[in-house]
Parts: structure tokens; C-alpha cells; sequence
């Protein structure tokens, strides 16, 4: 059915031939006319072995080249998760792998932005994800009676004992399908990529509300585990 050019997966572009019948053409036509292109001769039959050594090296290439897309990658996606310090469960399956290894790759000379940071919570955590209750400010500041220059660091100014952190507070929930393990993995997941993403100043963590609303409520589940307070 392919005429002796199976398998043949590939295509250029818009055309119909295989890549071996494309890499084929283009040797019979650089013999020039002295040499004859009808199938039953030698110089086909060799350049059809050149055709097709050829196509080979230029598959296996595009193949190693997806090694490199986190969408496509396989024997190369322990090795980014190892660069990118990725630890993932041993449920986790090759798709939810790579989405990991992608969203983390995203990041890459991405500011600590608040679409930065929102985008990055709807890739990672899903349907659990509500919103950021809390953004963080540009800087921290900090003030100290005198004022001090820390060599090599920053200058505080004169004034009474202050510190401000920024603070990033994710909102999530969890759906009724879902199972404390699961919710405890997913939300839990947010946080290795923030804290690669976030400066050293800005506080971040995850947080749902009670089934009461935001607050200590006694006897509630979770009243202190991870429930928000106003």
C-alpha cells in the first residue's frame, strides 16, 4: 500500500509524499541525467537506502527534540523534574507529570506578578482553586529606632520597631467528590512553585474557609488546621 515507502508517518507540509519518497526525489534529481531513476536499477536501489537512512536520523531527531517540549517529553521527564525540583507522587501519571514540569517551565523569567501568580494557580491546582484573597506588595519594609545599614544589604530607616511581609493568600476549596488525600496533594502542590517564584520577603500559603464562614468555630473540623481568618 505505501509502495515499498512503509512506514512512512511523516509529511512536508503540504505535501502527499512521505519524507523517504521527498529525501528520494531530491537525490535522483542531483544525479543529474546521466544516471538512470527507474526503480529496477542500482543507482534507485542505492539511493533509495540513502532515502532511507536519511529519514530514519530525521525522525529519531524530532523525536529527541520532544524531549524538550514538557508536553511531549517521556524518557527525559525524570530528569526535568530532577532541574526543575519537582517531586512528584507515585500515582501520578506521565500526563499529570509533564502539566507539572510545563507549568513549572512557564515560570522561567516570569515576575512575581499578581496574573503571574493567578495564572499559575489555575494550571496547578484546578477546580480546587477560588481565588488570591491576598496579593503581595512590591517590597517589604522595615524600620528600626536609629536606623541601620546592614553591609552589604539594605538601609532601614529611623523609626519605632516595624516590619512589613507581603503576603500571598490563596483561596481554595474542596469539592465533594473529592477525598481529604486528594485535597491535602492538590493544594499542597501550589506551593513548591511559589516558593521558587516569590522573593525571599513574601509569605504565601493556601487556606479554605469553614463551612460557617471565615473564623475559629469550636468543635468544627479543621477550625485550626487551615481555615481562614478575617
Amino acid at each position: 500500500m505505501s509502495g515499498g515507502f512503509n512506514p512512512a508517518p511523516f509529511t512536508f507540509g503540504a505535501s502527499k509524499h512521505s519524507v523517504e519518497e521527498t529525501i528520494l526525489a531530491a537525490l535522483n534529481q542531483g544525479d543529474g541525467t546521466g544516471l538512470t531513476d527507474e526503480q529496477a536499477s542500482y543507482n534507485y536501489a542505492e539511493n533509495f537506502a540513502i532515502a532511507r537512512a536519511i529519514a530514519d536520523v530525521w525522525s529519531t531527531n524530532k523525536r529527541l527534540a520532544n524531549q524538550w517540549d514538557a508536553n511531549r517529553m517521556t524518557d527525559f521527564l525524570g530528569r526535568w523534574e530532577a532541574i526543575l525540583d519537582l517531586h512528584p507522587a507515585t500515582t501520578d501519571t506521565p500526563t499529570a507529570r509533564r502539566a507539572a514540569v510545563a507549568a513549572k517551565l512557564a515560570l522561567a523569567g516570569q515576575p512575581a506578578t499578581q496574573q503571574v501568580i493567578y495564572d499559575l494557580a489555575v494550571r496547578v491546582l484546578g477546580s480546587i482553586f477560588v481565588q488570591i484573597a491576598n496579593a503581595s506588595s512590591t517590597t517589604a519594609t522595615a524600620s528600626v529606632p536609629g536606623g541601620v545599614t546592614i553591609p552589604g544589604g539594605v538601609t532601614l530607616p529611623d523609626g519605632v520597631w516595624a516590619s512589613g511581609i507581603a503576603n500571598v493568600a490563596i483561596k481554595v476549596e474542596q469539592p465533594a467528590a473529592m477525598t481529604d488525600q486528594e485535597f491535602y496533594t492538590t493544594a499542597g502542590a501550589i506551593l513548591p512553585y511559589l516558593d521558587g517564584l516569590l522573593p525571599a520577603w513574601v509569605d504565601f500559603n493556601w487556606f479554605r474557609e469553614d463551612v460557617l464562614g471565615v473564623g475559629f468555630f469550636l468543635d468544627q473540623i479543621r477550625n485550626l488546621d487551615n481555615s481562614g481568618f478575617a
